[in-house]
């Protein structure tokens, strides 16, 4: 393991201008207008889909780009004739937010619904449910209901933006209408505390300890890590000095719990996300376990170069998100049902000469998932927008 302090501290909100910043830089720009609708700042949803794609265009000579939350629509309408293009990100049904949709429309100015995952359709929330391992009524009428809610929403939209090809696919079949493909990305932030994680552990690699890394940490990803379990439980057991690393909160199986009792499974409370590329930093593996079906088929690739910029090696289960940016044995590795400890065994006993491979998967990421790497994709993405629902 890598043994890296941290000495800085983290703010957990994300500066967002406040409102009067963003509301001007709107009524005063001369470049075209887009803006990015959300409920809340703070998730990491808004930070992939809003944040860091602001971040990126702050310079852009064609298009002006600001974010604006759901409670400050009322004040929209007075600089509507100022918007060009409104992109509703993974927002909630309100009666406000519908209203502002239809005077949107009123006024021909398109709306996009910008998503990153299967939740905006309710024939997919029985495999959310399952990959939750929800069972208790309760949960399961709430989250039908948000998906209801989240689909009354997608569906007064003109067309949406994805985070992936099959996300694109699937939407495709339900919906007649334009869909483009814009991945998750590293933010200037992450890249630079990143740089400096990657400094650290040259001087820094102890091997007293095989960290084997969990960042998924929730009880809504307990199922996925069910698919590694046992594997890692049998590693753990057959080899003294391997531990697993939990980032989060999340119930643990009887197995799990006599392992953490025994101080081999470690955990550590959620931190901000600048903080978390020096707990991935700190470990010799990163695992993404995941159960095979559609909704997870659909997510980002993100927990992959999150892990890769600090030079950390990845094991994924081999499904279509992963299939599609790892090469197994090159930039990272791959894992069937049946292969986890025979992988993971593997890169354990062989780690000290693997280090090429996390050189490749970092340099991979920050050339296809950099931040300075995103503008002429995202001005091309809105030129091609524009094109479509606008200038016809």
């Amino acid at each position: 393991m890598y043994i890296l302090e941290c000495d800085k501290r983290f703010n957990k909100k994300l500066p967002i201008p406040d409102f009067y910043s963003r509301f001007s830089s709107i009524s005063q720009s001369d470049k075209l207008n887009i803006i990015i609708i959300k409920e809340q700042f703070d998730d990491p949803t808004f930070r992939y889909r809003g944040y860091n794609i602001i971040q990126t265009m702050k310079n852009n000579c064609k298009y002006n780009l600001n974010c604006f939350l759901v409670r400050e629509l009322s004040e929209l309408y007075n600089i509507a004739n100022k918007l060009n293009l409104v992109i509703i990100q993974r927002a909630l049904w309100s009666f406000e937010l519908e209203s502002f949709i239809h005077f949107l429309k009123d006024n021909d100015i398109k709306v996009l619904y910008d998503v990153d995952d299967l939740i905006f359709n309710t024939k997919y929330v029985p495999d959310y449910l399952n990959n939750i391992g929800a069972k208790d009524e309760e949960m399961i009428s709430h989250f039908f209901a948000l998906s209801q809610r989240y689909q009354l929403i997608f569906e007064m939209c003109d067309g949406y933006i994805v985070t992936s090809k099959k996300l694109q696919d699937e939407i495709i079949k339900d919906y007649d209408k334009p869909t483009w493909v814009f991945h998750n990305y590293l933010n200037l932030e992450q890249e630079s505390i990143s740089e400096d994680v990657v400094n650290l552990k040259k001087n820094t690699y102890l091997n007293d300890k095989f960290i084997i890394g969990y960042f998924s940490g929730s009880n809504s990803h307990k199922r996925d890590l069910e698919i590694a379990e046992q594997a890692l439980i049998k590693l753990i057991n057959k080899y003294d000095d391997v531990y697993l690393k939990i980032v989060g909160i999340m119930d643990l199986s009887s197995e799990l719990k006599k392992l953490k009792d025994d101080g081999r499974v470690l955990i550590s409370k959620f931190v901000p996300y600048e903080k978390l590329q020096y707990e991935i930093g700190k470990v010799d593996l990163n695992i993404i376990p995941l159960q095979k079906h559609d909704f997870n088929d659909c997510k980002s690739e993100l927990k992959y170069f999150e892990a890769s910029i600090v030079n950390t090696l990845t094991l994924a289960t081999d499904n279509i998100v992963y299939q599609n940016c790892i090469k197994d044995g090159v930039d990272g590795f791959l894992a069937d049902e049946l292969s986890w400890f025979e992988k993971m065994e593997f890169i354990y006993l062989n780690h000290y000469k693997l280090r090429d491979i996390a050189d490749n998967a970092r340099k991979k990421c920050l050339k296809e998932y950099g931040s300075n790497e995103q503008e002429s994709h995202l001005e091309k993405m809105y030129d091609d927008i524009f094109d479509a629902l606008i200038k016809n």
